[in-house]
């Protein structure tokens, strides 16, 4: 199982199947995907779907209407629900920060979303180890064991010390063996993934290239 970070909340993962979540990508994908993984709409999220001509787009029904307006054609989309497996991708409950109240946390730091959210949900990828991607929550209420989590590691306008002691205690909660920051480049709540080290008991890893995550860590092909 190889995975990579690809810019903002993009991860790419070559295994038992080609997945790529969250497509606001910043390096290229490989081709011939199986599957694209949208956590919520927001476009930081959603980002380049109507860019990518292979992999079924795995979404809730709203977020499947937006990819749809993005240019992704009727057949390639699948509305899911928690609950629901496709493959080796179980369908978890969302918590990404969606609704009126993302929107003036947005508007605090300059920005405004062009897209509304919709409905949140997060993905459990199951390969030689499994991959728990939650979008850009900062809380969690599931119970669930993951060896990789991909965590959304940020700053916020106000409060950011006890926002980022809140990321740090899901992190334990969850107790991952690796963790993968995301969402950390985004101007302007840039965080310095480094914070994380010596916080948390995983593992903190940037794979920019190739990493291959089994019984250890090594540099992928």
């Amino acid at each position: 199982m190889k995975v990579r970070w690809l810019g903002h909340s993009c991860i790419e993962i070559s295994g038992r199947t080609h997945v790529l979540i969250d497509p606001d990508y910043r390096r290229e994908p490989a081709p011939d995907l199986d599957y694209i993984l949208i956590t919520h709409g927001h476009e930081d999220h959603l980002g380049r779907v109507g860019e990518l001509t292979s992999g079924i787009v795995l979404a809730s029904p709203d977020v499947c209407h937006l990819a749809r307006e993005q240019g992704v054609s009727a057949e390639r989309l699948r509305a899911v629900k928690p609950g629901d497996v496709v493959d080796n991708i179980r369908v978890l409950p969302g918590y990404s920060a969606v609704g009126r109240l993302s929107e003036l946390w947005a508007r605090l730091w300059g920005r405004r979303h062009r897209l509304p959210g919709g409905t949140p949900l997060s993905f459990l990828v199951e390969d030689d180890l499994s991959l728990l991607h939650i979008g850009d929550a900062y809380r969690c209420s599931m119970v669930i064991a993951a060896d990789i989590l991909c965590l959304p590691w940020r700053q916020v306008p106000f409060g950011n010390e006890r926002f980022q002691r809140r990321l740090i205690e899901l992190t334990r909660s969850l107790a991952p063996r690796y963790v993968i920051p995301i969402h950390h480049d985004i101007p302007p709540w840039e965080a310095d993934p480094e914070q994380l080290r010596g916080q948390v008991r995983g593992e903190v890893v940037v794979p920019i290239e190739w990493m291959e995550f089994k019984r250890y860590v090594s540099l992928g092909a």
